[in-house]
């Protein structure tokens, strides 16, 4: 896959996670799980993004 849509697959399943929190008929520990799940897909959009434009760092 390419780096654009790798990240557009990633960022529209983190915003399909969003709208599912925002369900009032969603229990809390549900929510809660779905906002770690949240922060972990925009952590992979970090490293998606720092891979893509070689940003981290190597250490050997």
């Amino acid at each position: 896959m390419e780096y654009q849509d790798v990240k557009q697959k990633l960022e529209a399943m983190k915003n399909d996670l969003a709208r599912k929190i925002e369900d009032p008929n969603v229990p809390i520990e549900e929510k809660e799980r779905l906002k770690n799940t949240i922060e972990n897909y925009e952590y992979i959009i970090e490293l998606t993004d720092m891979n893509h434009f070689e940003r981290g760092t190597i250490n050997h």
